[in-house]
């Protein structure tokens, strides 16, 4: 020994609960300290089935069966396949008529309809708005384009509404047909994300698609040296943008303000 206890010694001074016991190194054992270990196996053994029964008769049995022995059963099968015959043909369902088309608002008040004269917009403009879902306004959009003045750009706008209640409708109809009627004027729309800019500029191109302007033909030969466009022109001015137009080049510019 040196000094301190090793596995060795405690597993022999332990007292096992197995069948059996280890017959020690020792050249001579007393029958007394068999006797001991035979009945602290006894009352242990005695112990662990009275435990092992209490604890069966709360837990739910469980019958367990060999795989051997186990019937496998198909849960699952096909069902036989029958030939359709004369008698017992399956009538076709006849397919559902489309939903009658909600009316429109235009229907019950004219002026809810951009195609009327009052407003005086081309009618190749009102056609890109029905292509795009535009085909009617509402009423507090007429009400703020047949404003007194508004609609030939005698006198300014202010009006407020919702988050998607329609505002840039407004603004885009006033702007356009300002440009178309008076080629010389350029427009600038100020935006504050360049996300904004990018989404206003692909919608616009899309809405003056071949919309011509009202350019005046003797002007166009007065200036001779400079070929007037008919087309609207709309720029995107925003950092990183690779467009070379100028500012002559343009009719509408759309652009994120600094900061």
């Amino acid at each position: 020994s040196h000094g301190f206890q090793t596995s060795v010694d405690t597993a022999r001074q332990q007292t096992t609960t197995v069948a059996g016991l280890k017959r020690p190194h020792q050249s001579s054992v007393s029958k007394e300290p068999v006797a001991s270990v035979t009945t602290s196996m006894t009352t242990a053994a005695a112990n662990a089935t009275t435990v092992r029964h209490s604890s069966d008769s709360k837990r739910r049995p469980v019958d367990f069966i060999r795989a051997s022995t186990a019937t496998h059963e198909i849960r699952i099968a096909a069902s036989p396949i029958r030939s359709l015959g004369a008698n017992n043909a399956v009538s076709a369902i006849p397919p559902l008529a489309p939903p009658p088309p909600a009316p429109s608002q235009s229907s019950n008040n004219p002026l809810l309809s951009l195609q009327h004269p009052i407003y005086g917009l081309p009618p190749v403009l009102v056609a890109n708005f029905q292509a795009v879902g535009i085909h009617s306004i509402y009423p507090w959009q007429a009400s703020c384009l047949l404003g007194r003045g508004h609609l030939t750009a005698e006198k300014n706008l202010l009006y407020t509404a919702p988050t998607g209640g329609g505002k840039s409708l407004v603004a885009d109809v006033l702007m356009l047909k300002r440009i178309i009627e008076n080629p010389q004027r350029k427009a600038i729309l100020v935006l504050p994300y360049v996300a904004l800019v990018q989404e206003k500029l692909k919608w616009l191109r899309r809405i003056v698609q071949d919309v011509e302007k009202n350019v005046d033909p003797s002007a166009s030969n007065k200036q001779r040296w400079k070929e007037s466009s008919k087309e609207i022109r709309v720029t995107g001015f925003f950092g990183g943008s690779k467009s070379r137009a100028t500012w002559a080049d343009t009719d509408i510019a759309i652009c994120k303000f600094s900061g």
